[in-house]
């Protein structure tokens, strides 16, 4: 059988929840909202920072520029005297050193190839806007042109019909007073 009775600690609880739903703000020490509100952007260490990074990606690329291969200082070799196993070991390194040196190679060589590409591409691109600029302006030439010579028909046409229309004016006006 259920207890209608409860305990003080849980009509505390009840009550506490109750005040936290209806509450619209989150409690916080003074302390705290103050030193958040105060909170100004530090521009001097973002630039600090910025500077920094600058630096750091500068390394990175001057790092990456050039392709450096070192050789493996402790390569063993197959000299007499040496264990029976030391030549494996050998060959091993020597293997690894020659795969890394040519990974090395083909890395050159790729990169080689990008850039006589991207060479290639800004060439043809050159020309391209060359052609395109000359196109254009041999285009203007000729509709400047056209332009001139459909002035030069209407002055024409203008002239024309004004000598036409002055002498048709001028003729019916003499063959009017003669008669």
């Amino acid at each position: 059988m259920a207890s209608s009775v409860v305990s003080g600690r849980q009509l505390e609880k009840w009550e506490k929840e109750r005040e936290d739903a209806n509450r619209t703000e989150i409690p916080m020490p003074k302390a705290a909202r103050d030193s958040f509100n105060s909170m100004q952007p530090n521009f001097n260490a973002l630039a600090k920072f910025e500077k920094k990074l600058d630096r750091f990606t500068q390394r990175m690329e001057d790092k990456d520029s050039g392709v450096k291969t070192e050789a493996i200082v402790n390569v063993m070799s197959s000299t007499a005297g040496a264990g029976s196993g030391d030549f494996h070991t050998y060959r091993g390194f020597r293997k690894k050193e020659n795969a890394r040196i040519a990974d090395f190679e083909a890395a050159r060589k790729e990169d080689e190839a990008r850039r006589a590409w991207e060479a290639e591409q800004a060439e043809r691109e050159a020309d391209v806007l060359a052609k395109r600029s000359k196109k254009a302006a041999k285009r203007a030439r000729q509709k400047e042109k056209e332009r001139e010579r459909q002035q030069a028909e209407k002055r024409a046409r203008g002239e024309a019909s004004a000598a036409a229309g002055g002498a048709a004016a001028g003729g019916g006006g003499a063959g009017g007073g003669g008669g």
